[in-house]
């Protein structure tokens, strides 16, 4: 199985809901039917905005909520350009641990369709972004359960309102985004996606 044309594939949840485990399943199940795949993430970690960001969330130099949101989308259109379009030119198939859903998640609700509409006009959409949708009490016993740091959105509240903005996300973006249940086990969330992806024709 090849594949000719590259396509974007973006996985969305807040922190805790697994994201990183289905996508490591995506791509072994990739792999293994000859696609080849690249996998990446948001915020990026070695493009300038994006060391910017990391030390921020991790109790560096402070800034205004809505001042790194914008630096979100400028770290976005820098990882477009400079990762994900040069793969998909080469007919990969990119995954990403994030994209813009994330920007409206955690962006204040009167700035949300604002964000919205910003990151639209800055970079091209998925071809099918996929939100697992998690209760984040469960989400916060992964966070505890399996990292030893916690980063400013990773607390229950924040966790409770950002799950609700990416409903409100999902709901505006129609069907270039689907819902999944995370809070299903591992295997049968990971075929429900392949399930997701094979109906959109996206594999």
């Amino acid at each position: 199985m090849t594949s000719k044309k590259g396509k974007f594939i973006v996985f969305e949840g807040i922190d805790g809901s697994g994201k990183g485990t289905q996508i490591k399943k995506l791509k072994d199940y990739l792999d293994r039917s000859g696609i080849k795949t690249l996998l990446t993430c948001e915020h990026t970690r070695d493009l300038p905005v994006g060391k910017l960001i990391e030390t921020t969330l991790n109790g560096g130099e402070k800034i205004d909520p809505l001042s790194l949101q914008i630096c979100f989308t400028a770290d976005r259109r820098d990882h477009y350009q400079k990762v994900i379009q040069p793969a998909l030119e080469r007919g990969e198939f990119v995954i990403s641990d994030r994209y813009y859903g994330s920007t409206v998640a955690y962006t204040d609700d009167k700035m949300k369709q604002i964000m919205l509409d910003f990151n639209q006009n800055i970079v091209p959409g998925a071809d099918l972004t996929i939100f697992l949708d998690v209760d984040p009490k469960m989400a916060m016993k992964r966070i505890g359960d399996g990292r030893s740091t916690k980063t400013i959105f990773e607390r229950l509240e924040t966790l409770t309102k950002s799950r609700n903005s990416y409903l409100w996300f999902c709901k505006k973006m129609k069907g270039d985004v689907i819902v999944i249940d995370g809070n299903k086990d591992i295997n049968t969330i990971h075929l429900n996606v392949l399930k997701k992806l094979k109906n959109k024709k996206i594999l």
